[in-house]
């Protein structure tokens, strides 16, 4: 009888073993999302480097896999736009005896663009990428310069190519949800080399630009060269968060300009709110403007120190593998810390609030325990999100794929962006909501 039991137990150990190396080996092949992930990028092969049309057909296709294996809308088939576009890019690049790596990018993000997903993106990376020594932005309609020289003239051409026109050649290769997320992208990206190639301006030489005056008066045209560390950046002497308390104002002004879940951020926040009770201040504001995003678990975080028991928290769907996980709407009970606050809050936002900053926005907004001040953010509140990191294995093409789908909390509102209470330009945002708090 204790042999036949030990043989039972024998048996049930191997079936044991067996199955959990399966269901290991199934995860690891078919269910694990961040498989073939890469943890870091390399740089990519140079823009004129040439590879053969197979091999560049290659890496598209290896681009369209992952997203047949990974997002959320390509769970059943690829969407109909991007099947197109792929077949028509993939034939293209197959058929050819050369392409470079810069036609490589620009197909990959045509197809890639048919998403309309500001996550799932493709671009070359490179750590020594030469620079105009411009900055632009966006005034209305207007390309300007921002500081140095030429701040505040008005950018006509580049190479010789009228601005809204490199605006419409960049845009159709780019992935954006919002057009304000597209313009913010365009203009701070296209005194870069990469990017000026990009929307296909020449930069074998110098770079031709025609400004003119605010006035109008006078118009100069001049050939900047590409250079290196040529713009006058601000030193790296900021911390990602930090905060300051008036009590005079009866104001505590909490800026996060990444948003990382960490030690730092936690301890930051404790220290924001203590001293914001010890004053006695009335209103706080959280600047986000400019916040690129990060982790998401910095809102639930700053949720601790306001007095809710409980907040709604939207639906979400996740791929894993030929699965959909789907994640309900839900009442999360808030694990309040000691010292909560019971007065206003402000959100500051801005068009390059972008991902987990517009989530932290949205949160506190569809739960109704803010005033939301500043510019629409640049993406949707429901939309896709938290990305896979990918290189294609011959030009070393750098792209993210989303895997999975956020609904935001007020889901009536899913098809809006995140619409502020007051808006005004980003730059005015801070003044407006202390404009407010005096009012009130």
């Amino acid at each position: 009888m204790k042999k036949k039991w030990i043989k039972h137990i024998k048996v049930f150990l191997c079936v044991f073993a067996i199955c959990t190396i399966a269901l290991y080996g199934a995860w690891r092949v078919w269910f694990n999302p961040y498989r073939g992930t890469v943890s870091a990028f390399r740089q990519s092969e140079k823009l004129d480097t040439v590879l053969t049309g197979m091999n560049a057909a290659e890496d598209l296709e290896y681009i369209v896999k992952r997203l047949q294996e990974r997002h959320p809308a390509c769970v059943s088939d690829l969407p109909e736009a991007v099947r197109n576009a792929y077949e028509r890019e993939y034939a293209e690049l197959s058929e050819s005896a050369e392409v470079t790596v810069l036609s490589l990018w620009q197909s990959a993000s045509r197809v890639l663009s048919c998403l309309d997903d500001a996550h799932t993106t493709v671009r070359v990376y490179y750590e020594d990428t030469k620079l105009l020594p411009l900055l632009f932005s966006w005034e209305g309609q207007h390309l300007i310069c921002s500081g140095g020289e030429y701040d505040g003239y008005t950018v006509n051409k580049i190479g010789g190519v009228p601005v809204t026109q490199l605006y419409e050649r960049f845009r159709e290769k780019f992935s954006y949800e919002l057009d304000a997320w597209a313009r913010h992208a365009f203009a701070s990206r296209i005194n870069r080399s990469d990017y000026l190639a990009f929307v296909g301006i020449d930069i074998g030489q110098g770079v031709e630009i025609s400004l003119k005056r605010q006035n109008g008066e006078s118009t100069v045209n001049k050939a900047f060269e590409l250079q290196e560390n040529e713009i006058a950046l601000p030193l790296e002497t900021e911390t990602f968060c930090d905060y300051s308390v008036d009590r005079k104002y009866g104001v505590g002004i909490f800026t996060l300009r990444e948003c990382i879940f960490d030690s730092t951020y936690k301890t930051a926040l404790k220290d924001f709110f203590t001293s914001v009770c010890d004053e006695g201040v009335n209103s706080v504001i959280v600047d986000l403007r400019g916040n690129p995003g990060g982790n998401s678990l910095v809102a639930n975080e700053f949720l601790r120190y306001l007095p809710v028991e409980s907040y709604q928290v939207g639906s979400s769907a996740v791929r894993f593998g030929p699965v959909i996980w789907e994640n309900q709407p839900r009442r999360q009970k808030n694990q309040q810390a000691e010292c909560v606050f019971s007065g206003n809050v402000y959100v500051l936002t801005s068009t390059d609030s972008f991902s987990a900053a517009m989530d932290f926005a949205t949160l506190l907004s569809d739960n109704r325990l803010c005033t939301v001040v500043g510019e629409i953010p640049g993406n949707m509140p429901s939309s896709y999100g938290d990305i896979l990191c990918f290189q294609t294995p011959n030009a070393l093409l750098a792209f993210t794929v989303s895997y999975k789908y956020f609904t935001r909390p007020d889901a009536s509102k899913s098809k809006l962006p995140l619409i502020p209470d007051i808006q005004v330009p980003a730059r005015d945002a801070l003044g407006e909501a202390k404009r407010l708090i005096n009012k009130d």
